[in-house]
């Protein structure tokens, strides 16, 4: 962005521009989409599992029927348990590492029951001094048909020890969990309105708030012109500003369309 800066308004604003410039001004514009696809392609050419996480006794969502769970969350979202770590992978890819051992270390599971119905509404996973490290809402985990293999799977990885508590009356139980301490993570570790989804897994939703695709093509556009240069290397800088564009647009339409036809579409529970 600052070679196009630089070369396409500080030379042409004193009048030292030349074909010569605008192709270098595409061309460093250029490298924000370019090295964009570059990683991308990396990134699926290799196996991105990471070896560490090898072995562990992986938990994954079970909604219940008319929970709202999308095809993001049941495949992305997962509690697995290592010898000496549990690590929770939130609907969107996010990591949170949680021990096993010392004074923080989870040492046992409560399950939060409604004081009226006698429901199970959520699962916390608690250290040695009591305090809560992980909250799981039940309907969205264990509550579907894999439910009761998933929690049984879950209690025998962890060998802690599992107690019942009541939780204050709400008045809507879908949403008890959403004045608990640990809401937000619980959050993460939930279903995600599919607009929100699309914003926060945006490739480039950090840079600039995600305006990234609107500057790029906005300054491509500028260059356009020299597509009907009778000079080269302007010609060069058009064909730089086109694919330019391609790639920033084609981004933007590859993950709306994942998103609305894939990924944020809601997703029937698989019977066990």
């Amino acid at each position: 962005m600052l070679v196009w800066f630089v070369f396409f308004l500080v030379f042409a604003v004193t009048d030292n521009a030349s074909e010569w410039t605008f192709m270098v001004a595409a061309g460093g514009l250029f490298v924000v989409p370019g090295s964009d696809l570059v990683v991308r392609l990396l990134q699926r050419s290799r196996d991105r599992q990471d070896p560490s996480l090898s072995g562990a006794t992986v938990v994954t969502p079970s909604p219940m029927e008319g929970s709202g769970a999308t095809r993001r969350f049941h495949d992305t979202a997962a509690v697995r348990i290592l010898p000496k770590d549990i690590v929770l992978t939130d609907t969107l890819g996010g990591e949170r590492w949680v021990a096993r051992g010392g004074v923080s270390g989870v040492t046992r599971l409560v399950r939060l029951t409604d004081p009226k119905s006698g429901a199970v509404l959520g699962v916390e996973f608690r250290d040695g001094t009591g305090a809560v490290r992980v909250l799981l809402v039940w309907r969205w985990w264990f509550a579907g048909p894999r439910g009761r293999e998933n929690w049984a799977a879950l209690v025998s990885a962890l060998g802690a020890p599992v107690s019942d508590e009541n939780v204050r009356a709400a008045k809507d139980p879908d949403s008890w969990w959403q004045n608990h301490e640990l809401a937000a993570d619980a959050r993460m570790m939930a279903p995600i309105d599919a607009k929100e989804a699309r914003s926060r897994t945006r490739w480039n939703a950090a840079a600039g708030r995600g305006a990234e695709p609107f500057i790029v093509s906005l300054f491509a556009l500028l260059l356009l012109p020299q597509l009907v240069s009778d000079q080269w290397p302007a010609r060069v800088a058009g064909a730089l500003a086109v694919l330019t564009i391609v790639i920033e647009l084609s981004q933007v339409i590859a993950h709306q369309l994942a998103s609305r036809l894939q990924f944020d579409r809601p997703v029937t529970p698989e019977s066990p």
